[in-house]
Order: C-alpha cells, then structure tokens, then sequence
C-alpha cells in the first residue's frame, strides 16, 4: 500500500498535460544521470435543482509543442445534430510557470515529483508552505525530486512549487497538489478520535484512492494527476461554496462534444480537448441522490461514447460544518491547522476531500474522487428519458 502515486509519465488533466513519449524520455534521462553520479537512492520506490440552460465552455488543451494521443475507438450511437467547431483557448502552462506530472510515495515517506518548468528555472518544492527541496529544470525544462523522505501523516498535505526564471523573478504556480495521508495514521487518528468503524474504513478507502490518483486543484477547480484513460471516464465531482458543481474526467474521443445530464435533464455543454481531458461547470442541484450522465457526441452528431454515476449533493452549509468539524478534531489531535485538506464524511458512502481554497477567496472546494472509472461506462446506443437531439450551432 503506498501513500502517493505516480501519473505514468503523463499528465492527462485539463489544466496542463505533461509532453507524452519525450517528456517521459527526459525524465528517464535525468534519472539516469542522477544515477550514475549518486548512486541507488534509499527507500526510493521501485519502478513497476433543476438545471441552468446550458451553454459551450471553453475547451482543454495541451501544453504548447505537445501531440495528441490516438483517439479511442468510435462506437455507433443515435444522431443528435452537428457538433460545433471548437474553440481556441490559451496555452494551460506559461512559459515562467511549471505543472507536475509524477508523484510517488512510498509507504515509508520517500517521494519523488517530476514536472515541467521553463529550461533551466530554479524549482523549490514546498509541503503545507515549508520548503521542502530545491532542484533545476534541464534544458528541455523537465525537472526531477528524488526520494526526498517525509514523515508519514494521518493528514492530507499540499505540495506547492516556487519557480524563479531566468528573469530572476519567482512566481507561485497556480497548482497546488494534494498528497495522501497515510491509511494506517489516518486510521489510527480517526479511531482516536471516536470514529465508528464504519467511518474510519471508509475515510482509509478515501486516502488510498487519492494515493492511486492525487488531486491536482487551482483556481478553476480539480482534477487528478493520472495518465491518459483509453475510455470515457468521470474523474472528480466538487462542489464549491456556493453549491455549484464542478466535474473533470478523461477519455474523450478526440473531436467530441460533451452533453451532461442530471436526472436525466439536460445541464451542461463543453468541447472535449485533443489529449482526451475535460472541465465541466454545472449548475447547482437539491441536496439528495442524483444521476450524472456524460455523452460524447461526434462531428456526426453521434453519442459514441458515455459515461454515468450517481452522486449525493449537501447543502453548502452541511459541508461547511462538517469540514469545520474535521478541522477541529484534526487540530485537536495535534493536525495542521484549518487551512490543510479534510477527508470529510457527510453520511455513510458520501465521503469527500474539503481542499483549502484561500488563494481563490473560497473557503473550501469540496470534491469527490471516483475510484472504479470503468464502472461508469454505458451503452451509446441506448436512448435516455430527456436526451437532447440537437446542438448549438
């Protein structure tokens, strides 16, 4: 069991996605020449409400210089009319700035992070605000941190970088990535804390699936740091102050609009981004079970791909008090302070990830991870109660 968890050399996410085969060739090399001067790195781990009228938002896309991956296969689905052309959306990472695209933690607290920054910016690494370490992106701007330990935690971190240029000027990344705690601490804090058992396996099967798929978070939301998905898939549900829902996922045909459903009733529009990756805004919904539905339409105008889960939504102040309610006890027990992450438990199988969000002015986002991905899939050809037939021109 491992407390981090690596992106397999890609970052799919909408927000920035990391540059395939020869990003991949890169950071083998640095860790190849690290090697060869310093020798096998100790403990490092081994390789192996009803909706809101809907409207386009703007698409994902890749970092400047990156090719897109081959599309998954088409099915056959029904007609719903033309898809409209996509739109042209800024490059995802500055050229001062920088993304993350591996992390790895091994249950003894050795990580190692691999990202993009510009060739030759200085990188320092931080944990919950405190440097962490220093490193320097090579020429191609790939930069590595090698198993560097930290203690085990019952807490969720947040994992920052600073990056100062050639400019001589240091600027935050707008990114911040969540690190796991570790299951047995947070197993044991919880069962200090008078958790019924019930609430501490499921807090534990939280913190291992965000290992497996760490949150990558910023000021248009979340997504995970996680490779390319060759399916359509429903990565992450959250819900911001204001009850709004923000969802992410993988696995869009290249090409494709996105039509989300709730209930069967139409609630938001996006166009997919070439690297398959997507963001999605939709409008708030009445607290209780709901349906959430994804179809992807071609430039046919046919559902050729569809992905489903169900989800359950509080009202904002339900979450706001049992994230306050976390803080406390984390606090309590000796935790990072009220700005750290909380796994939070509003009732049993509705357990989230309430991620600080005062850079942004918002308290917190309160977000859902989706571990069986594949369980999601649905039939294209099935004709849905309230399916739209046609799209914006």
């Amino acid at each position: 069991m491992t407390e981090g968890a690596e992106g397999n050399g890609k970052r799919a996410g909408a927000g920035g996605v990391a540059a395939g085969a020869a990003v991949a060739a890169a950071i083998v090399a640095v860790l190849v020449g690290w090697w060869a001067v310093n020798g096998p790195v100790p403990g490092a781990a081994p390789e192996s409400a009803e909706p809101a009228a809907p409207k386009v938002a703007e698409p994902a896309t890749p970092a400047q210089g990156e090719a897109a991956p081959a599309a998954t296969t088409a099915m056959s689905g029904e007609t719903t009319g033309a898809a409209p052309a996509p739109a042209t959306a800024a490059p995802a990472v500055p050229a001062e700035g920088a993304r993350f695209d591996v992390l790895r933690v091994t249950p003894e607290g050795g990580l190692t992070l691999a990202g993009k920054a510009a060739p030759g910016a200085t990188v320092e690494v931080l944990l919950d605000g405190a440097p962490l370490d220093t490193v320097h992106a090579d020429a191609n701007g790939d930069f590595v941190l090698l198993a560097t330990t930290v203690a085990p935690s019952a807490s969720a971190r947040v994992l920052s970088v600073k990056v100062t240029g050639a400019d001589g000027v240091t600027r935050d990344l707008a990114e911040t990535l969540t690190v796991a705690p570790s299951p047995v601490a947070l197993a044991q804090a919880a069962t200090a804390a008078g958790a019924a058992p019930a609430v501490v396996a499921e807090q534990v099967a939280a913190a291992e699936t965000l290992a497996a798929k760490p949150l990558v978070t910023d000021g248009a939301g979340a997504e995970v740091l996680a490779g390319a998905s060759d399916v359509l898939v429903i990565d992450t549900l959250a819900f911001g102050a204001d009850g709004a829902i923000e969802i992410s996922g993988r696995g869009a045909p290249a090409g494709v609009v996105l039509r989300a459903y709730v209930d069967s009733a139409e609630a938001g529009l996006v166009q997919a981004g070439n690297e398959g990756a997507w963001r999605m805004q939709l409008p708030k919904t009445a607290p209780g079970r709901h349906e959430l539905r994804i179809d992807a339409i071609d430039a046919a105008g046919k559902v050729v791909a569809r992905a489903a889960t169900g989800f359950d939504a509080a009202a904002p102040e339900t979450l706001a008090a049992a994230a306050g309610a976390a803080s406390a006890k984390a606090v309590g027990a000796g935790g990072a302070g009220a700005a750290a992450p909380r796994v939070v438990t509003i009732a049993p199988g509705n357990t989230l990830w309430a991620i600080a969000r005062d850079t942004y002015g918002d308290p917190y986002l309160y977000v859902k991870l989706f571990e069986a991905n594949r369980d999601q899939i649905r039939d294209p050809d099935l004709i849905y109660p309230g399916q739209v037939f046609t799209l914006p021109e």
